[in-house]
């Protein structure tokens, strides 16, 4: 054990957790600032759908580490702001493919900019190889916690 005094400011989870906050508000700011009505959250459904346009509610939800029901709420949103929209899938009508919109198809490199243009604002300063580094750190951390 430790005998070092514990400063919640200074450890790594509240600043893992300050950080990701800070991220998160700002790549809102920037779709917002650029007309995209648009949060992190959807974001993250959307990225899984450029990468694999069709998948099920179920697997965006176990790629995002979310749990069906926001999930559900977060397709929903997406599909009024006009980006998604549900297709029963042809062997299991039980089951909705979620497929992406011609507007989101259109929009995808203007939003993939503003996500870049977050990155490389929470990054400024740090040398590449620091950021490898960094981006190795949390690859590790992530998998000690699984």
């Amino acid at each position: 054990m430790n005998d070092k005094q514990y400063f919640l400011n200074d450890s790594l989870g509240y600043k893992l957790f300050h950080a990701s906050r800070l991220m998160n508000s700002r790549l809102n700011r920037n779709f917002k600032e650029n007309g995209f009505n648009l949060t992190y959250e959807q974001w993250q459904i959307l990225t899984r759908l450029y990468e694999r346009d069709g998948q099920t509610q179920n697997e965006l939800a176990t790629q995002n580490e979310r749990d069906q029901a926001s999930v559900s709420r977060l397709i929903d949103n997406l599909i009024i702001r006009g980006y998604v929209k549900r297709e029963v899938h042809q062997s299991d009508r039980r089951v909705n493919k979620i497929l992406l919109t011609e507007e989101a198809k259109r929009d995808q490199k203007d939003l993939e900019t503003l996500a870049q243009k977050t990155i490389a604002q929470a990054s400024d300063g740090l040398p590449e190889k620091e950021l490898a580094q960094v981006l190795a750190a949390l690859d590790k951390i992530r998998a000690n916690l699984e």
